[in-house]
């Protein structure tokens, strides 16, 4: 990624409203951070704040706001309108918090008045705002989960008979035991699973703010899968025989699951070093249509994404009596009410109503 991206970002909306002076000064400032800070962040997360701040140009534009300008009533107005659209949108409550980090953190960077933090009344918009959001997206768009019945089920009914199936199966079950997010599971890399103590190392997460990593658990079935996943991709299907270690189809460290070819056969070349080759790992949109492949081949007719393993995996483990902070180790939680959320929902089958109806077989 180029230092002129994240100029043109801000120049875009900043410029307009500043002297020539101001300017200079401005462009300075993204300049320092760009070379300091920003260019040493991950790939992904540069492309999450650039995504981010590149929708709300998209919505300035597009409802003739002025977008991030040097006058504070302006801002605020124009992030209150955006704050609206976001809330009536499908995006998840955390996405949204996450655009406006993102917003925050660019005028931040170009000294621009700041509402989202000094405006008493445009916090508490935005916290209300979000409140009655969350409340509809948990009551009407939650993931469908993937049950431990639905995971036996695929692991029963989809044989693979490909490198792209073996690698399928490993993601679904290991996003499953340890209640993946995608943007988790594309960045597992072989040396951070651990077969001897059946876990696997998430480096980054939106829950783990320290960087300090969290370890989730995997099972040893997964484990297999995962073992034969390698094993195809280190086998050159041609002649049969081991990949030599240089070739760069093989897999013997960093990202563990990446782009197979069009033929199933291989995985497609990645070097971390080479950034032509960054294409060559999964991002969100593979990982959908994976679960999408999977749902299909198993005859699952229900609405299943990447969120139903981490869903589905928390909802198994309350309804088999998983305590609370079993629950929030399980998924990496830092607060227990989402996990709380899951254990309620179990409780319900749990409830005098549900046995009941299971004692009159209804």
């Amino acid at each position: 990624m180029s230092e002129k991206p994240i100029h043109n970002l801000l120049a875009n909306h900043v410029h307009g409203a500043l002297n020539s002076q101001a300017v200079s000064n401005q462009n300075a400032k993204v300049s320092d951070y760009y070379r300091d800070i920003f260019s040493k962040l991950p790939f992904n997360t540069q492309r999450a704040y650039i995504s981010d701040y590149n929708e709300f140009s998209l919505y300035c534009s597009q409802q003739g706001l002025p977008g991030l300008t040097n006058d504070f009533d302006s801002n605020e107005y124009c992030i209150k309108s955006y704050v609206s659209t976001l809330c009536e949108s499908p995006l998840a409550y955390r996405t949204i918090k996450r655009r406006l980090s993102a917003l925050s953190k660019f005028m931040g960077i170009a000294n621009l008045p700041n509402p989202i933090i000094r405006s008493v009344y445009l916090r508490d918009f935005i916290r209300l705002s979000l409140i009655e959001n969350q409340k509809y997206r948990m009551s009407h768009q939650q993931a469908v989960p993937l049950t431990i019945d639905m995971v036996e089920h695929i692991n029963n009914v989809v044989i693979p008979d490909s490198l792209l199936e073996l690698r399928d199966l490993a993601i679904i079950n290991m996003m499953f035991d340890a209640l993946l997010r995608a943007d988790e599971l594309v960045r597992v890399r072989l040396e951070d699973i651990s077969a001897r103590n059946n876990t696997v190392l998430i480096i980054t997460s939106k829950s783990d703010q320290s960087g300090q990593g969290q370890y989730r658990f995997i099972s040893s079935s997964t484990l297999t899968m995962v073992n034969e996943y390698i094993t195809e991709a280190n086998t050159d299907p041609s002649s049969k025989l081991p990949r030599h270690s240089s070739d760069t189809r093989s897999l013997r460290k960093g990202i563990l699951f990446r782009r197979v070819n069009n033929h199933k056969t291989a995985l497609l070349p990645f070097d971390e070093h080479v950034p032509s080759h960054r294409a060559n790992v999964l991002n969100y949109s593979s990982v959908y249509r994976i679960w999408k492949r999977i749902a299909l081949r198993a005859n699952i007719s229900e609405n299943i994404t990447p969120h139903s393993g981490r869903v589905g995996g928390a909802v198994s483990l309350a309804e088999d009596g998983a305590s609370l902070p079993e629950l929030q180790l399980a998924g990496g939680w830092n607060s227990p009410e989402m996990p709380g959320h899951y254990t309620r929902q179990a409780n319900v089958k749990r409830g005098g109503m549900a046995k009941l109806s299971k004692k009159r077989k209804r």
